[in-house]
C-alpha cells in the first residue's frame, strides 16, 4: 500500500463529517497549462472536493487550457474541459470525470430498480485499503472507501463498478446478486507515475534520465535468508550476486555491470535511509588456522525492515555520491508509520533445511581396497589383510550433520494520525545450520518516526538496534589444516569415531589430521551489536524551497570468542588454545541541503545543493594464549595459560566531506536534463590529492508524449535516455599512501622480550582516486497502457588510474607500494521485459524477465607483469589460467620423445601449445616441453549472459509466485573434485570421491583419472578442472492462501528455496565456493502465518 493511503484518509474524515457541499467554492489555479492530474491536485487541495474516475476512460497526462482567479470549481472546469471530449459530474462532495458518451446519468435516475450496493476494498493480503475509487461506470456516481475500506453505492441494474487506487491495477466488477462484494487491488508495479528513491531525493519513474532498478519489499523478502542480498540475484538486470559461503548468515558479493576493480574494494556503496554506510567486514577472526570464512555484514538488518531499495547503476544515477559509486549504488528504504488507527502485523514461520547435494566417497572397505591397490602400485605390500571386514564403516558426513532448521517471526505496528506517523518492529531469526554447531541468530528493533512539528517543519527518525550471535563452522584449509567439512571427506571411512579408549580414533596414514568429529568440541562464537541512529528536519518556508539537514551514526561491535580443546589434535599439540578477539567501529554523519522545485508552465526546474561530512572510525583488540592445564574454562580465563599471551590493537580513522549540486529540467514532459556534481576530500589520500570531483551528464527524450505519436494508441510510453558521467573509488586502506611499518621478529633475551620493525608499505604522495568513466543509453517502453514494459540499455564503463598493489624490489626493503596505474572495462546489454498477462476480477497474470551480458577485460596494464607468459593485455580481469589437459598417457605411447620425456603411462598428458624466443618471450606453437609457457587462458568466472524469470499468478484467494535464474557461460576451478578425485590422495592416507576406482590401471585404460603416480609435470590447475558453470535454478516458490478469520485478515503460506538446479558442474553449486572445505548449499522448505488486525 502506497504512503498517500493515510493521507487522503485524514481528508476522508473531514469531508463525511459534512452533508453537502456548495458547487461554488472558489479555487485559484497558476499558469495557463496543466495537465489533468495537476487540475484534479490543485482543486482537491483548495476545496474539499475529491474526484473519482476510471484510468482506461481518462488521460490524466492531458493538457488543458486554464486560467481562473477566483472561478467558481464548475466555472474552471467547464473551461478546462472545453473540446476535450470530457465531462463531469457533481454528487455531494464527489466529481465524477468521464468521457462524454460512455454513460447516461439520468439513466440510473431514472430506474426504479435502483439497489444500494456494499463491499470492501482489500489489497491481495486482506488490509484494507483507504480512499479507494468506487465509481457506477454507467451513471458516473461515486464513492471512496471508509477507514475500514468499506463502501455503499446506489447504483443501476447490472451495473458495472471501477474500483481504483493510486499505485494498484484497476477492477472492473459486474454487480450480480445482493451478496457485499470483496474486492482486491493487486499493486500496478509498472506504473510510470510511481515514486522511486534517488540520491538524496525522490522522483517519479517517468522522469528519470538515469539507469535505476526498483525492487519492492515482495521482492526481496523471504523469512529463508538472514539478508536481503540473497533475494537479488536475478530480479534487477546489470547485478549479479555470489554466494561466498551456503552457510547460516554465509556473505555474498555482489557485482553491478561487471568488476570495476583490481586491487581496491568491489562492493557497491549501501545506503540505508539516506546514510551511507560502512560496509566494512567487522567480522573478527579467531586468530587460528580454524578461522571460519567472512559473514554478511548486512545480516544485522531485518528484510521484513525493507520497504524498497533501488539500483543505481550508471553515472547520471551515481555520480551524486562521488568517490564512492564507481561500483554503484544500493538505495536500502526502510517501512514508515502510516496515518491510521495502529495495525499489529505478526508473521511467523518456521522450517527446515535438507543438503542439495553431497558427494559419494569410498567406504571402508573400498578405501582399505583402493589403498591396498595403491600400495601395489607403488612397490609396496598390501597394508590392510581383510578388506571385506570393515563394511560400509565410518559415514562422517554424516556424523557431522544433520537437518537444519529455519525460525523467523517478525511483528510490526504501524499507525499515527495527520501529526505524527510511527513504525516498531521486533524480529527473531535463528537458523541452525546443517553441519552440527553451526547457527545464525539474530534479534532486531526498529523505531521509524515522522513528526510534524508545524506547517513548515517536520521530524524524521529512523532507528535499529541489532544483535547477532554465529556459531562458526570450523573451516581450515586442508590436510593436518581441515575442517570439519573437508575433514568429513578427507578421512579415511574405515576408521571408527572412536578408539579401544574412548578417545577420537587418529588416521593411522595421516596422523596429523583432525578427526573431524572431534573438530566439533571447538566453541568457536561471534557475538555482534549494531545501533543506526539516524535523524532529518525538513523546513519547507514555501511551496517550492525546501531546507533538509540530517545526522546519524551507526556504531558496530563485535566480540569473537575461541577455544580448540585438547580434545582435538591441533589443541592437543598446544594444550589448547584460547582467543578472544573484539572489533568495534563508528561511522557519523551530518548533512545539509537545499532543494528549489518549482513549475514555470512547461518547465519544471528542480535544483539541489548540499554539503556532507562522514567520518569512519575502527579499531580491534585480541588476546591469545596456549597451554591451559585444563579445557574447563575455555576461552573464559586466557590469563592462565602457561604460554606469554599474544596481544594486538589496531585503530584508524578517515574522514570524508563533500559538497554536491543536481539540477533536473523538464520541459512540457517530453525533454528531460539531469546533472550533478559532487566534489569529494578524503584523508586516505595526500593533502595535494585529497579532493576528486564527479560530474555526470544526462538527458532523456519522451517520444510517446510528441504531438505526432498521438495516433499510435497502443503505445504507452517511449522514452530515450543518454548519460555520462565520472565516478570514483577509494576503497582501500586509511593510509596507504604513507610509509608504514610492521611487526617483525621477536627476539628472545632472558626473560625479555624484545620486537622489531620492518618496513611494510613505501609511500606515495601521489597516489589519489580511480576514476570510472561511464557512458549509458537506455531506451524504455510501454504498450497497452503499460501492461507490457520493457527496457534495453547499452553501457560502457573504463575505470582507469586503478589502485593497484604494486609488489617492491627487494633491495628497496619494503614488502609492496600502492599506485595508480592501468585501465580496465565493463561493456554490456541489459534488457526488463515486465508484463500483467491476465488481469481479470479474479485471475491475475505478472511476468518478469531480466537479461544482462556484460564483458570484462584490460585495457592497459600499464606495466604490471602478465600474470602468466603466455597471458594476453587484454584478458578478463578475473581471469583463470591453467595447463590444457589432453587426455591420459598409455603404454605404447612415445613419452619419451614427447615434450614430457619423463612422465609414465597413467599420467596426465597436457597440450604443448607454446614456448619461448630468443628474449624468453612468448612464443605460439610447440616447443617440445611443457612449462610455464604451455599455461593458457582457460575462461572467466563471469557469466556470459544471467537471466531472471519469475511469474506471479493471484486466483481469488490463492497466490503463487515462483523465479528461476539462470547462467550461461563463466567457469570456475572445481579445487574440490581436483582434490578428492586424485588417487594420489589414498595413497597419502586421505579418503577419495568413489570416482576413483574407475582410476587409469594398465587393464583399465578408458577414462580420463589418472593412475595417481607423482607427475613431474604440469599441475591440478588444468582444463580437465576448469569446469563451465552455466545453469538454470528454480530459486524460490512460494504458495500463499489469502483469507479472514472474523474480521483479522490472515495469510497461510508455504515457502522454497534453491528448489532444483540444472548443470553440468559437478562441484557443491555452481555459485558457491568450491574449495576443499566448502559449506554445501542447502534446500529450505518453510511454512508461515501473517496476521495483522
Amino acid at each position: 500500500m502506497k504512503i498517500t493511503l493515510f493521507f487522503i484518509f485524514c481528508l476522508l474524515m473531514q469531508l463525511h463529517a459534512e452533508n453537502t457541499y456548495s458547487q461554488t467554492a472558489n479555487v485559484n489555479l497558476n499558469g495557463s497549462s496543466l495537465t489533468l492530474q495537476e487540475l484534479i491536485s490543485e482543486i482537491e487541495n483548495q476545496t474539499d472536493y475529491l474526484f473519482i474516475y476510471s484510468k482506461h476512460d481518462v488521460d490524466l497526462n492531458q493538457k488543458l487550457k486554464v486560467k481562473a482567479a477566483g472561478k467558481t470549481v464548475a466555472d474552471v472546469l467547464n473551461k478546462a474541459f472545453e473540446g476535450t471530449g470530457l465531462n463531469y459530474k457533481f454528487t455531494n462532495n464527489y466529481i465524477s470525470v468521464y468521457k462524454k458518451g460512455t454513460g447516461d446519468p439520468e439513466a440510473v435516475r431514472q430506474d426504479g430498480k435502483k439497489r444500494t450496493v456494499t463491499g470492501r476494498v482489500t489489497d491481495v493480503q486482506g488490509e484494507s485499503i483507504i480512499g479507494a475509487n468506487v465509481m457506477d461506470l454507467k451513471s458516473k456516481t461515486g464513492t471512496i472507501t471508509d477507514i475500514d475500506g468499506n463502501f455503499s453505492l446506489s447504483v443501476g441494474e447490472n451495473a458495472v463498478l471501477v474500483v481504483s487506487f493510486i499505485g494498484y491495477i484497476e477492477q472492473r466488477i459486474t454487480v450480480k446478486g445482493n451478496a457485499p462484494l470483496h474486492i482486491k487491488l493487486k499493486e500496478d508495479t509498472q506504473k510510470l507515475d510511481e515514486v522511486v528513491v534517488v540520491g538524496y531525493g525522490s522522483m517519479k519513474k517517468s522522469d528519470l534520465t538515469g539507469s535505476v532498478v526498483s525492487l519492492k519489499a515482495d521482492d526481496i523478502s523471504s523469512p529463508t535468508n538472514s539478508s536481503f542480498v540473497q533475494m537479488m540475484q536475478g530480479r534487477a538486470a546489470g547485478v549479479v550476486v555470489t554466494q561466498s559461503s551456503a552457510q547460516p548468515g554465509g556473505a555474498a558479493a555482489i557485482k553491478i555491470r561487471g568488476t570495476s576493480s583490481v586491487n581496491a574494494g568491489k562492493t557497491p556503496l549501501y545506503v540505508v535511509d539516506g546514510f551511507p554506510i560502512d560496509n566494512t567486514n567487522f567480522y573478527p577472526g579467531s586468530g587460528d588456522v580454524f578461522d571460519g570464512p567472512k559473514k554478511d555484514p548486512l545480516n544485522s538488518i531485518n528484510p521484513s525492515d525493507i520497504e524498497s531499495m533501488e539500483v543505481l547503476k550508471d553515472a547520471s544515477a551515481t555520480a551524486i555520491y562521488g568517490s564512492r559509486a564507481a561500483n554503484g549504488v544500493i538505495l536500502i528504504t526502510t517501512k514508515k508509520g502510516k496515518e491510521g488507527k495502529a495495525r499489529i502485523t505478526f508473521n511467523s514461520s518456521f522450517g527446515t533445511q535438507v543438503i542439495a547435494k553431497r558427494f559419494d566417497v569410498l567406504n571402508g572397505s573400498e578405501f582399505a581396497q583402493v589403498y591396498n591397490e595403491m600400495q601395489v602400485f607403488n612397490g609396496r605390500d598390501p597394508y590392510y589383510k581383510d578388506v571385506e571386514s570393515f563394511g560400509k564403516g565410518t559415514d562422517w558426513f554424516k556424523e557431522v550433520t544433520r537437518t537444519g532448521m529455519v525460525t523467523n517471526h517478525d511483528v510490526t505496528m504501524q499507525g499515527g494520525n495527520v501529526n505524527t506517523k510511527y513504525l516498531a518492529s521486533g524480529s527473531y531469526h535463528r537458523n541452525d545450520g546443517i553441519v552440527k554447531g553451526s547457527s545464525f541468530e539474530r534479534y532486531s528493533f526498529r523505531l521509524n518516526l515522522d513528526q510534524k512539528i508545524s506547517e513548515k517543519l517536520n521530524l524524521t527518525i529512523t532507528s535499529l538496534l541489532s544483535n547477532t550471535t554465529d556459531n562458526n563452522i570450523i573451516a581450515g584449509t586442508r590436510a593436518e589444516d581441515t575442517g570439519v567439512l573437508g575433514g568429513a571427506y578427507a578421512f579415511p571411512s574405515n576408521v571408527p569415531i572412536r578408539n579401544e579408549e574412548g578417545k577420537f580414533s587418529d588416521n593411522p596414514h595421516y596422523v596429523l589430521m583432525s578427526n573431524p568429529v572431534s573438530l566439533l568440541d571447538i566453541d568457536d562464537k561471534t557475538r555482534s551489536r549494531r545501533v543506526m541512529l539516524n535523524a532529518s528536519l525538513n523546513y519547507t518556508p514555501t511551496d517550492y524551497l525546501f531546507f533538509k539537514i540530517q545526522a546519524g551514526t551507526d556504531m558496530q561491535n563485535a566480540k569473537r570468542e575461541y577455544y580448540n580443546p585438547t580434545t582435538t589434535r591441533k589443541g592437543a599439540g598446544a594444550g589448547g588454545i584460547a582467543s578472544v578477539t573484539t572489533t568495534q567501529g563508528a561511522s557519523n554523519l551530518l548533512e545539509a541541503t537545499a532543494t528549489f522545485k518549482k513549475n514555470f508552465g512547461k518547465h519544471k526546474l528542480d535544483v539541489l545543493a548540499g554539503y556532507t561530512y562522514q567520518d569512519f572510525l575502527f579499531e580491534d583488540l585480541s588476546a591469545k594464549a596456549t597451554k591451559f592445564f585444563t579445557d574447563y574454562f575455555g576461552y573464559n580465563n586466557i590469563g592462565i595459560g602457561e604460554e606469554r599471551p599474544t596481544v594486538g590493537t589496531t585503530k584508524s580513522k578517515n574522514v570524508l566531506i563533500s559538497g554536491i549540486a543536481r539540477a533536473n529540467y523538464n520541459y512540457d514532459d517530453r525533454y528531460l536534463f539531469t546533472a550533478t556534481f559532487r566534489a569529494d576530500g578524503s584523508s586516505k589520500f595526500e593533502k595535494s590529492n585529497r579532493f576528486g570531483y564527479f560530474p555526470s551528464f544526462s538527458v532523456a527524450w519522451r517520444i510517446s508524449n510528441e504531438a505526432f505519436m498521438k495516433d499510435f494508441t497502443n503505445l504507452s510510453n517511449l522514452k530515450l535516455r543518454i548519460g555520462y558521467g565520472e565516478t570514483g573509488n577509494q576503497d582501500i586502506g586509511n593510509n596507504s599512501y604513507m610509509t608504514l611499518l610492521g611487526k617483525g621478529y621477536v627476539y628472545i633475551f632472558g626473560d625479555r622480550v624484545a620486537s622489531t620493525l620492518v618496513p611494510n608499505n613505501a609511500g606515495n604522495p601521489l597516489l589519489m582516486w580511480e576514476t570510472a568513466k561511464q557512458f549509458n543509453v537506455g531506451v524504455d517502453a510501454g504498450f497497452f497502457d503499460n501492461r507490457i514494459s520493457a527496457t534495453l540499455e547499452y553501457y560502457q564503463t573504463t575505470t582507469d588510474n586503478l589502485l593497484l598493489k604494486f609488489a617492491t624490489p627487494a633491495y628497496s626493503g619494503y614488502a609492496s607500494q600502492w599506485r595508480n596505474a592501468g585501465k580496465i572495462q565493463n561493456k554490456g546489454v541489459e534488457f526488463t521485459l515486465n508484463t500483467r498477462n491476465i488481469s481479470t476480477r479474479d485471475f491475475q497474470w505478472e511476468t518478469t524477465l531480466t537479461v544482462t551480458h556484460n564483458k570484462n577485460l584490460w585495457k592497459d596494464r600499464a606495466g604490471l607483469p602478465l600474470p602468466q607468459l603466455g597471458a594476453s593485455e587484454h584478458d578478463p580481469v578475473n581471469a583463470i589460467y591453467g595447463y590444457v589437459f589432453d587426455g591420459i598417457w598409455q603404454e605404447g605411447d612415445d613419452i619419451k620423445g614427447s615434450a614430457q620425456p619423463n612422465s609414465v603411462p597413467g599420467n596426465i598428458r597436457y597440450a604443448d601449445i607454446g614456448g619461448r624466443d630468443e628474449n624468453g618471450e612468448f612464443k605460439p606453437g610447440p616447443d617440445g616441453k611443457i612449462d610455464a609457457a604451455d599455461i593458457t587462458y582457460l575462461g572467466t568466472p563471469d557469466p556470459k549472459v544471467e537471466f531472471g524469470f519469475g511469474n506471479d499468478l493471484t486466483y481469488k484467494n490463492w497466490n503463487l509466485n515462483f523465479f528461476f535464474n539462470a547462467r550461461v557461460g563463466g567457469k570456475t576451478f572445481n579445487q574440490f573434485r581436483s582434490y578428492y578425485e586424485n588417487p594420489a590422495r589414498v595413497f597419502e592416507g586421505v579418503n577419495a570421491f568413489k570416482s576413483v576406482m574407475d582410476r587409469w590401471t594398465p587393464t583399465h585404460t578408458d577414462t580420463h583419472i589418472h593412475s595417481g603416480k607423482s607427475n613431474p609435470y604440469g599441475s591440478e590447475y588444468n582444463s580437465l578442472y576448469i569446469e563451465n558453470t552455466s545453469f538454470l535454478r528454480l530459486k524460490s516458490v512460494r504458495l500463499t492462501y489469502n483469507t479472514r478469520i472474523g474480521a483479522v485478515p490472515c495469510s497461510v503460506y508455504v515457502d522454497a528455496q534453491n528448489v532444483f538446479t540444472i548443470t553440468d558442474y559437478t562441484g557443491y553449486d555452481p555459485e558457491v565456493d568450491g574449495s576443499y572445505n566448502g559449506y554445501p548449499p542447502c534446500r529450505t522448505f518453510m511454512a508461515g502465518l501473517r496476521v495483522s488486525f
